[in-house]
């Protein structure tokens, strides 16, 4: 994807208003919690809703989306985007799965499902809401393939009302292995300092290898990158748990400032799987009448008046010694604190601490550890 800055110049896919705005309506919402999400995936999603939409409905998203007014240079947008991930490399899986699902009753504009098709590489589909067992299980069933079976449960029929009109769902995960893996005999228990006050024992990974670090007044900030591919993760280890706040500002500022040395890495092995609904913290973006019975889908569905009624975002990643998510990998060396005794810098991330998972051009994933050993927030 390194060409994409070119394409998207205008777009707020590369200068990223709309994710970050999201991310940091979504942190201050959970501000105690692990927390992980793809901002990206959401605007994904809202981006495929604003071609079908018309009037004040479309220009309240493409405000919200800083997005162009012709849907076409909206289209080859996409469609550029969508075909540079899926040239990837397959070593390290990044699946970001969107699906309208609206009540079998509305009718659907087959030029739209063309459309998003070609472009976006996803599609609306009309199921029986009314019937909310069979729908929480159509949906869920349609995520969890596209996740590798790995986002489960992302509707239950308790999330659906009697008179639901359109879902969207949006979900993303994320595997890969670790260019310099950690060895699972170094794996320790240690303590977590979750606060001043509250601490746990955690399973600590440990290696020292050559990585891209900075140390400053505030924190600490490193780079690990994955295997076979331009993807990375970068964590931001406050001084001070007062500081996460500061931290979540400015973790994507971090690329010119990190320099390459021998580091002593220890971090957590943690499991986040977040389930939020959106349709509140979207209003506060300024994307309203969507979501009432007066926007406008002219594009999208034959039937007038018909609202967009839940938008749920899930994302799912475990961190362990081999990478993102479970697997086995062989790739890079370990290499023993002892072998570098004397000019090893640390990065001990023993206290809560932010991450994203990007590339040169995109960020993919935003996340927090708060308490490696808490699994879910699903709200």
């Amino acid at each position: 994807m390194k060409y994409l800055c070119l394409v998207l110049l205008a777009t707020s896919v590369l200068c990223g208003k709309f994710t970050d705005k999201l991310y940091e309506h979504l942190s201050r919402k959970h501000a105690n919690n692990n927390f992980i999400a793809s901002a990206f995936c959401v605007e994904i999603g809202m981006s495929m809703i604003l071609m079908g939409a018309e009037g004040k409905t479309a220009d309240e998203l493409r405000r919200a989306l800083i997005l162009p007014k012709d849907k076409k240079e909206v289209a080859k947008i996409y469609d550029q985007l969508m075909t540079n991930l899926e040239n990837r490399k397959k070593v390290a899986v990044l699946d970001m799965a969107n699906r309208l699902f609206v009540n079998e009753s509305y009718g659907i504009n087959r030029n739209y499902n063309k459309l998003v098709k070609n472009s976006f590489r996803a599609e609306v589909e009309a199921i029986n809401l009314r019937d909310r067992a069979k729908a929480a299980w159509t949906i869920s069933d349609w995520v969890l393939d596209k996740t590798l079976d790995n986002v489960k449960g992302i509707i239950s029929p308790s999330n659906l009302a009697n008179d639901e009109s359109a879902v969207l769902v949006n979900a993303a995960f994320f595997k890969g292995y670790w260019k310099s893996r950690f060895k699972r005999k170094s794996t320790k228990v240690m303590t977590f300092h979750i606060s001043d006050t509250q601490k746990v024992l955690v399973p600590m990974m440990s290696q020292v290898g050559i990585f891209k670090m900075r140390s400053s007044a505030y924190d600490r900030i490193i780079e690990m990158p994955f295997a076979y591919s331009n993807l990375s993760m970068v964590i931001v280890l406050p001084h001070n748990n007062g500081g996460l706040e500061r931290a979540e500002r400015t973790i994507d500022s971090f690329s010119e400032s990190l320099d390459e040395m021998q580091v002593h890495v220890q971090l957590p092995r943690f499991k986040i799987e977040f389930r939020t609904e959106l349709v509140d913290t979207l209003k506060k973006m300024g994307i309203i009448e969507l979501f009432t019975n007066s926007s406008n889908l002219s594009g999208l569905l034959k039937r007038t008046g018909t609202r967009i009624s839940q938008v749920v975002h899930k994302a799912f990643v475990e961190i362990n010694e081999e990478g993102a998510s479970a697997g086995a990998a062989n790739a890079g060396t370990f290499l023993g604190v002892s072998d570098f005794p004397e000019t090893v810098s640390s990065f001990k991330a023993d206290k809560p601490f932010v991450f994203i998972i990007r590339d040169q051009s995109t960020i993919y994933f935003r996340g927090r550890v708060v308490d490696p050993l808490s699994n879910s927030t699903i709200l």
